[in-house]
């Protein structure tokens, strides 16, 4: 389920940033706006990163971890 969550923001911020670049294609590179919205689109490049790099595990296999360890501890100490 988290990887597809992940994928659809993905795809939105890279929507976003598309419609970003070509807005800033057409500002003066002098200008304060054409800072702002350089600021934004590489604040939005750098989360479309932080996306790409997390692993979509699923919540049951999350939540499942912590048992089988709980469970071995408990059967290695008995």
């Amino acid at each position: 389920m988290f990887a597809i969550d992940r994928d659809t923001r993905i795809a939105a911020l890279r929507t976003t940033h598309h419609q970003r670049g070509q807005t800033l294609a057409t500002m003066p590179a002098d200008s304060r706006s054409h800072a702002r919205l350089l600021a934004e689109c590489e604040a939005i490049s750098d989360e479309i990163d932080r996306l790409q790099r997390c692993i979509g595990i699923p919540r049951s296999v999350a939540l499942a971890v912590p048992v089988l360890l709980a469970v071995l501890v408990l059967a290695l100490i008995s």
